[in-house]
């Protein structure tokens, strides 16, 4: 538990830090955007109600207009709605507290509609609004257009704000989310991996006894194995061509152990070389028929391979003899367990089925290569 809390603060820091700067310039875009719309709303708004009120031109309708919303906007609208955010992020995520959000944000909206009425009676009377009676800016009517007027930009703006948030959010969570399955991938790989080679280095110890002139060609296939694991793996998608090759040296390096009682018939129809695939995909069907049918058994053994690609849709069948009294049903099925955790991970549309027949063990496997997660 404790390793997975590490892995999400750790995965949380390296997606921010470095584009933290350019999230915070996108965001005060955003925000001036908004602000910029809203206020020629207002302008355009309080102008026609100018024109209708004053015997003005429409020069000095604007100009005006442009002078009390502009005003207001500053003195009032801006700080009340960032107030109001502070404590919307306070008491929603630092300190949840339903109760003291209410308070707190019905507080904000009051006190900067009293302080909106001043600024018009004072300030705008005098010099603008020079028609409008005192009287009537405080009668109730002017008292609840006012306060439905900061109502209305701070519901919106905290609707807004909110909705940023959600976004934010998801887009966050499907990051982390990314970032554990690519953790878990990594680790299903490096489950299969050493377990390939200490299969492999079994092989070459056994040569190495016998002083066999085979040793150098294995060695060579190792280090050609390991080079597509080190590397050709670390890649989400690889192309077909690439993965038949693997499979081809690690059969030649399987079969010089076996000798005669081993046949092994591989069978391959592919449309396109170039077609992506997840790397590995192939190799634990046939190291599974390795493993729980040639190296348990004492008799002659068959591993028959069968693959087709055809317009992005794979069908893969690994067929192997068996000794019935040899199978461990438990064992056998690490390394298909693996793979089958890889694909749910890589593909959305695939089936893999396993089964005994006839004292053979045939895996299959089928994915549309098109359908990736």
């Amino acid at each position: 538990m404790g390793d997975t809390n590490t892995l999400f603060v750790a995965t949380y820091e390296n997606l921010n830090a470095k584009p933290y700067f350019y999230a915070m310039q996108k965001r005060w875009t955003k925000h001036v955007f908004f602000w910029l719309a809203y206020h020629s709303f207002e302008v355009y708004t309080d102008f026609l109600w100018m024109l209708n009120q004053y015997s003005l031109s429409v020069w000095e309708a604007f100009k005006m207009s442009s002078i009390a919303e502009t005003v207001i906007l500053l003195a009032i609208k801006l700080p009340m709605v960032y107030i109001m955010f502070h404590f919307l992020s306070k008491y929603t995520v630092e300190k949840p507290n339903r109760f003291k959000l209410i308070f707190s944000l019905s507080t904000v909206l009051i006190l900067f509609s009293i302080l909106a009425q001043f600024i018009i009676v004072y300030l705008f009377l005098p010099t603008i609004y020079k028609n409008v009676d005192v009287a009537e800016t405080f009668a109730f009517q002017g008292i609840i257009n006012s306060f439905m007027d900061k109502v209305f930009i701070a519901c919106l703006a905290i609707a807004l704000k909110q909705m940023s948030n959600s976004q934010r959010l998801r887009e966050r969570e499907g990051l982390l989310v990314k970032e554990k399955l690519k953790t878990e991938l990594n680790l299903l790989k490096s489950q299969i991996n050493p377990h390939f080679l200490f299969n492999t280095l079994n092989n070459i110890y056994s040569l190495a006894r016998k002083k066999s002139d085979k040793t150098p060609e294995v060695v060579l296939k190792l280090s050609k194995l390991l080079r597509f694991v080190m590397y050709e793996t670390q890649h989400q998608y690889i192309p077909i061509k690439k993965e038949l090759d693997f499979l081809k040296d690690y059969i030649e390096l399987h079969k010089i152990r076996y000798n005669e009682r081993l046949r092994i018939d591989f069978n391959y129809e592919v449309d396109d070389l170039s077609t992506q695939i997840m790397p590995h995909i192939l190799t634990p069907f046939v190291e599974n028929a390795f493993k729980h049918g040639a190296s348990q058994s004492t008799e002659a053994t068959l591993i028959s391979i069968e693959l087709k690609i055809y317009q992005n849709q794979l069908n893969y069948k690994v067929e192997n003899s068996f000794e019935p009294t040899h199978l461990d049903n438990e064992e056998n099925g690490i390394g298909l367990r693996n793979l089958q955790r890889q694909l749910e991970l890589m593909y959305k549309n695939f089936s893999m089925e396993t089964k005994n027949k006839n004292q053979r063990f045939i895996a299959e496997l089928s994915v549309n290569l098109i359908q990736k997660v």
